[in-house]
């Protein structure tokens, strides 16, 4: 789980704020001269359906990639420190794709091209990571999950990052609160299905492979059903505006943090830990 933040262009409105994995604030961004036809509910809703499969996701590989590693012969204190690699990556990779997809000029449009590009990178990194023991042997396979789990994680990041920004792209006002209800239904079904494909065997670890490909194939599934209702209008580029590195946003978080009152920073100190214990410890 991550924070998300999408960057703004001098094409982009103030965007609404759209609560995230675990409560952080996705900023979504919608482009000013969007069409005035307003998107059937159904229809957003169908769009938005691709956040179940990440949450299913999410919730198989927490509890049980600290087990997978000890499966795979890893020690117990750094399986279970590997599970930080969620909040850790996704604090560079959110800000980082986010403006990737701002910015994005895809004649697909700024939204799709992003997501399917996550989807195929969690296929390719899911599958190596689950198949570890398949392809190594010993050590070997340690040595190779352990960095593929990150990996993995930036991957995650990438596909679910654009989900909540395109639902926001072509929902009305009127429309963003209801939207937001259904993302955070869909979290919880997607948190009661992932639970759920653990109960398929009796030691899931055992069985990470098949239970991987399950999960992509439901990711994917989800994602095709958003690709043939969604339309997007491609994003036309301002030839005057300035150009921002890949970095910019990271780095504009930073700045805007110096200064801040002393209650910002005992929150975060108190978030950082919260996520430590969820994600480490699942506590």
């Amino acid at each position: 789980p991550a924070v998300t933040f999408v960057a703004q262009t001098n094409t982009i409105s103030r965007p609404p704020l759209l609560p995230s994995m675990g409560g952080e604030v996705a900023v979504a961004s919608k482009a000013k001269g969007a069409p005035g036809a307003v998107w059937p509910l159904w229809k957003l809703i169908l769009i938005a359906l691709p956040q179940l499969g990440v949450q299913v996701l999410w919730c198989f590989i927490g509890p049980n990639s600290a087990p997978y590693m000890l499966h795979l012969g890893m020690g117990h204190a750094l399986a279970t420190l590997n599970n930080v690699a969620g909040p850790i990556t996704g604090f560079f990779t959110g800000p980082i794709v986010g403006a990737t997809s701002d910015s994005c000029t895809s004649k697909y449009g700024r939204r799709r091209p992003v997501i399917l590009s996550g989807l195929i990178a969690t296929w390719v990194a899911g599958m190596l990571f689950a198949s570890a023991e398949h392809i190594f042997s010993g050590d070997a396979a340690v040595f190779f999950a352990a960095p593929m789990y990150w990996i993995m994680d930036v991957t995650i990041n990438i596909l679910q990052t654009p989900h909540r920004a395109l639902v926001a792209d072509l929902a009305s006002d009127e429309q963003q609160v209801p939207m937001q209800v259904v993302f955070v239904f869909f979290m919880a079904v997607g948190n009661f299905l992932g639970f759920s494909i653990m109960q398929i065997y009796d030691v899931p670890v055992e069985h990470m492979l098949e239970l991987m490909i399950g999960i992509c194939l439901l990711n994917t599934f989800c994602i095709a059903i958003q690709f043939l209702v969604a339309r997007e209008k491609p994003l036309q580029r301002d030839a005057d505006a300035p150009k921002q590195s890949l970095c910019a946003p990271v780095v504009n978080v930073v700045k805007a943090v110096k200064g801040s009152p002393r209650l910002l920073y005992h929150l975060a100190a108190v978030q950082c830990f919260v996520w430590i214990g969820n994600t480490a410890w699942n506590i």
